[in-house]
């Protein structure tokens, strides 16, 4: 198995790749205003329209870059906090922290005076939140003489996140219409961070933060096996489990700011990587991120199918696989 493992991990390496292009060249063409393959490859010749050359360069592709990118971010946080806080069901949408992001993005929407000038500060804003609601969550589920076990992690973030997304719409009262339906579209989870700028704004914090992640493949292998076996290694485990865990909430942070509130992305994709793949995380990253990014990519892709006009939410496509999955693993868990 051990020798079948890094052929496997090619053979899925290179298939979700064409994957991801494949869905990429049909969500470049999928919208209220369809683009036929024909227009679209006199564009990369460079003989397109300019109405298409706005419409592919600057509203779909960014947006398709952009669920790439927080699919894969998603996915990744997920897989660290499962690993860190050893519960099979810690994901940043029932722990609260995407709450958490999702009311400074809002707050920021609600009272910027000049949002586009401030772009940047979004994910600044929304890691800020992310960070606060997961020390809330983690003081909150602290046991002395226990530490923090699975099961009261998992109680305070749902409540925890129950309460951020009832303050959410008091908030709502307060607003514009205009920013009243952005709220409405961020909380169901639609990809709104549609231009380059968000991508830009977005990027630096992956570039500085997945690498990092990255770079811990051999000690999140450590921490399956344990508290006792980290600690006989010599390892710091609280510092350590607490830089990972930051690293995957700032992670989540900064990708809900631009793609709205997103969950079971990374409750989903570490299971089926580890089904997959096994458990060593070389392989397991990897395979998560790019099944996140896939998964995240069909789903906003297949929203434009089936409603060109409206455009059905990704978040509520991904909340119809996964809330069903959620409850299998929760039976799973409990048995």
């Amino acid at each position: 198995m051990v020798k079948q493992q890094p052929k496997r991990f090619t053979s899925w390496l290179i298939g979700l790749g064409l994957l991801i292009v494949v869905v990429s060249l049909i969500s470049l063409q999928t919208g209220e205003l369809t683009i036929g393959w024909q227009a679209i490859g006199q564009l990369i010749r460079g003989q397109g329209s300019a109405q298409d050359a706005l419409i592919l360069v600057d509203f779909r592709l960014p947006r398709i870059v952009v669920a790439i990118l927080v699919g894969f971010a998603l996915a990744l946080a997920g897989e660290v906090l499962q690993s860190t806080t050893q519960n099979a069901l810690a994901d940043t949408g029932f722990l609260g922290i995407n709450a958490g992001a999702g009311i400074a993005v809002m707050l920021f929407i609600a009272f910027a005076a000049n949002q586009s000038s401030q772009l940047f500060l979004l994910p600044i804003l929304a890691l800020g939140g992310a960070l606060i609601s997961a020390a809330i969550i983690f003081l909150g589920a602290y046991q002395k003489g226990r530490g923090i076990t699975p099961n009261r992690l998992l109680l305070t973030g749902v409540a925890l996140s129950t309460c951020f997304s009832a303050l959410m719409v008091l908030l709502t009262l307060k607003l514009s219409p205009d920013n009243y339906q952005f709220v409405m579209t961020w909380l169901a989870g639609s990809i709104w961070g549609t231009s380059w700028p968000f991508v830009w704004a977005l990027l630096p914090w992956l570039l500085l933060l997945i690498p990092f992640i990255m770079s811990k493949q051999r000690l999140l292998d450590v921490l399956v096996l344990g508290d006792d076996s980290v600690q006989s290694l010599g390892i710091q485990l609280q510092k350590e489990r607490l830089l990972l865990i930051g690293a995957a909430v700032m992670l989540a942070g900064a990708s809900v700011s631009i793609s709205g509130g997103i969950g079971f992305i990374g409750l989903i994709t570490p299971h089926i990587a580890r089904r997959i793949i096994g458990s060593q995380h070389r392989y397991q990253l990897w395979l998560t991120g790019l099944l996140g990014s896939s998964f995240l990519l069909i789903a906003d892709t297949l929203g434009k199918v089936l409603s060109p006009t409206t455009e059905l939410p990704a978040g509520v496509l991904v909340a119809l696989i996964g809330a069903p999955y959620f409850i299998y693993l929760l039976i799973k868990t409990d048995r």
